[in-house]
């Protein structure tokens, strides 16, 4: 009859047997992982290549240049667009505290900015 000791031990190089294999296949699953994450890192680093190669051709100050000659009507600063401090209109008197105090909230107590800037700009710009 066969030992006690004999069936445990072979039981046991059976299961260690049965681990291994499924370590190994574990193993082999995480290497083609790792195998295709090399590969995406690979095409990403090579499309940055690209993309930083397209931003310095773009970038390049005479491709600029001509561009902005082309589709921007610039031109140097003269004397008579640059204003004095006297042509601006000067600001409104800001109404008493009590007033405002006595204003609901929702009613504005001072005329919108959007008239006095259209002011501004265009006694600049004459």
């Amino acid at each position: 009859m066969i030992r006690l000791s004999t069936l445990l031990w072979a039981l046991l190089v059976a299961l260690s047997g049965y681990a291994m294999f499924q370590i190994k296949y574990e193993v082999v699953q995480l290497e083609d992982e790792r195998a295709r994450l090399d590969h995406r890192i690979d095409a990403a680093r090579e499309q940055i290549r690209v993309l930083d190669a397209e931003w310095s051709f773009l970038n390049q100050p005479a491709r600029l240049d001509q561009l902005a000659k082309h589709f921007l009507d610039l031109h140097p600063l003269g004397a008579d667009q640059i204003g004095h401090l006297a042509q601006l209109p000067r600001r409104s008197p800001s109404p008493p505290a009590a007033a405002e105090a006595a204003a609901p909230p929702s009613a504005p107590s001072q005329p919108t900015a959007a008239p006095r800037l259209a002011n501004a700009r265009a006694a600049v710009m004459q």
